[in-house]
């Protein structure tokens, strides 16, 4: 329309906005999310939230955009899908754009520019699934060698000894990497808010609260009354999902001591403490062979995790080596509850996660297969009972026909295969 007068285009423009409402509104097909449909979707959310025109060459409108984006990967869909792909986010946004061009209007979620606000929040998607996708779980062969290893340390402060108590923590919150190492092995992340206040991203020894059997808090954590703790209640103060203070109390394994939870954080605590680490520094802290105390860090965790794999399984490839790093251990969280038939809203729960977005996370392992064989035990041990009462008259005339063709095998179609 950019051929029209000033005086023309006005004049078309309130029934140019019907036009494209009652275009976007046609859908091809009612079960397909089409660019129409989508384009309805944000035509709609733009006038329940009272905005006057969804589209505008105004530069606040990619903010709009931006905004409608995170309603959209919240769950405010077509479908109401509370987890989408990232392409399928992009493809609203595609769907947005054209309004604006319909309108040769300036497209305000451009997802080339990864300075954008909505290809921000496209690329974010996109990075978590890409993390998911490529990092492998742990196993218990895996953990049973990082217990091995760390047994044969001749010092509870190393970094074997600190990585088997943040492993079998691990097994049970999934902790995201920031939560409990740095960056840097000398240097402390935190995490600066618009104010200026800024607050340590990492786990210490102060966000962790120990209970004895009676439910009372064991002020005096020591070596010597270590085996009287039964539970630990841990507070987030900041988390990626902004829950910052959310708490999760985790009971002691009494049967199995060794990968008990709450004493492998109980430890934690008093080795941070025999490195004088103040309570309220970060908590993941060990002792090199030269007395230099360091903090853990996510490549300190990959280099053990894949020394492991490799001294039990050397015949790995060096690509699925790669594949292990910290956030296996969040991705092996995930899988052990969904291996145990956990629900998803268990797994939401105890994981931290807001949406559905462990879905990705979830692997097809070897208990899972085995789970499967399992539940059709019943119905294949059916089969087999039938066959083996069939009378010998069927049977006899089963075999009768196997050399026998069928002259409509090769024109048989069924349109549900």
């Amino acid at each position: 329309m950019f051929f029209l007068p000033d005086r023309a285009k006005s004049h078309l423009n309130d029934m140019g906005h019907r036009v494209d409402r009652e275009l976007a509104q046609s859908r091809q097909d009612s079960e397909i999310e089409t660019e129409a449909a989508r384009q309805a979707h944000y035509i709609k959310w733009a006038d329940i939230l009272g905005i006057p025109d969804p589209c505008g060459s105004y530069p606040g409108y990619q903010r709009i955009v931006a905004i409608y984006i995170k309603y959209v990967q919240c769950g405010i869909n077509i479908n109401n899908i509370r987890t989408l792909r990232s392409a399928t986010v992009r493809g609203y946004a595609e769907s947005v754009n054209t309004l604006f061009r319909l309108r040769n209007m300036p497209p305000p979620a451009n997802l080339s520019d990864p300075n954008n606000m909505s290809a921000i929040l496209i690329n974010n998607m996109l990075r978590e699934e890409q993390i998911a996708r490529q990092r492998a779980p742990l196993d218990s062969e895996i953990f049973a060698e990082i217990c091995r290893v760390a047994d044969a340390s001749k010092t509870e402060d190393s970094a074997n000894a600190l990585l088997r108590d943040v492993v079998t923590l691990s097994r049970y919150i999934g902790p995201r990497l920031s939560e409990y190492a740095q960056k840097n092995q000398k240097k402390v992340d935190v995490h600066t808010y618009p104010s200026g206040s800024t607050v340590i991203k990492a786990f210490t020894s102060n966000d962790f609260i120990f209970f004895n059997s009676k439910k009372h808090i064991v002020e005096d954590l020591s070596a010597s009354t270590i085996e009287s703790v039964t539970a630990v209640k841990i507070t987030w103060r900041i988390q990626k999902n902004r829950q910052n203070g959310q708490s999760i109390t985790l009971a002691a394994d009494t049967k199995s001591k060794d990968l008990c939870p709450v004493l492998s954080t109980a430890r934690m605590v008093l080795r941070a403490r025999r490195l004088l680490q103040p309570d309220n520094m970060p908590l993941a802290i060990y002792k090199t062979k030269k007395g230099e105390s360091l903090y853990l860090t996510g490549g300190k965790i990959a280099e053990l995790l894949r020394g492991s794999v490799k001294r039990i399984r050397p015949d790995t490839p060096v690509e699925d080596i790669k594949r292990y790093s910290a956030h296996s251990l969040r991705v092996w969280a995930c899988v052990l509850l969904d291996e145990s038939g956990k629900s998803p809203d268990y797994i939401k729960k105890r994981l931290r996660w807001l949406g559905d977005s462990f879905r990705m996370y979830l692997r097809d392992t070897s208990v899972i297969q085995q789970q499967h064989v399992d539940a059709l035990q019943s119905a294949s041990q059916e089969v087999l009972k039938l066959i083996s009462a069939l009378p010998e008259d069927v049977i006899a005339l089963s075999s009768m026909t196997d050399d026998i063709a069928d002259p409509n095998t090769f024109d048989y179609a069924d349109e549900m295969d």
